[in-house]
């Protein structure tokens, strides 16, 4: 093996390693979704038919009447190995708090999931009484980073 060959191996197994190590670190933490209009947000989703940036959801949305103090949403897939272990932490926070949790099916609801810019399941958000998402995970939650979170919402 040559010199170059030995570089782009090198290369590619660092790049690995990188994308491991970041996988690892932002893999199912909860982050803040930032309120709208201070810049900071992480929510890139749009308003039906008004192209602005937003952050809340409502019941025409989700199909169900939100939780006067939180609802949990959880975008599904049927080939996810994580969605049924997510599905019973969320049930679980659920039941707990009292408050609604909802499971979608990214594929049934294509739209919502690209307009919330949902990349993978399983996808969290928490939503607050009026619809408003304040946290978001890709990928499987971590369950005391949630738990928290909701408990934030509820005032637990």
């Amino acid at each position: 093996m040559d010199l170059t060959g030995v570089l782009a191996a090198v290369g590619v197994l660092t790049a690995a390693s990188a994308f491991g190590l970041w996988r690892k670190r932002t893999d199912g933490a909860v982050r803040t979704v930032a309120p709208i209009g201070s810049g900071a947000g992480t929510d890139t989703g749009t308003d039906a038919g008004t192209g602005a940036g937003t952050h809340r959801l409502g019941a025409d949305d989700l199909g169900i009447a939100l939780d006067t103090r939180a609802t949990l949403v959880q975008f599904s897939s049927k080939v996810c190995q994580y969605c049924g272990p997510t599905r019973r932490v969320l049930t679980e926070l659920a039941d707990r708090h009292a408050v609604t949790y909802l499971d979608i099916d990214a594929e049934e609801r294509l739209d919502l999931a690209r307009r919330l810019t949902v990349l993978r399941t399983p996808t969290v958000l928490v939503l607050d009484g009026e619809g408003r998402i304040t946290h978001r995970v890709s990928g499987p939650p971590r369950r005391d980073e949630l738990a928290a979170a909701v408990g934030e919402l509820v005032g637990a």
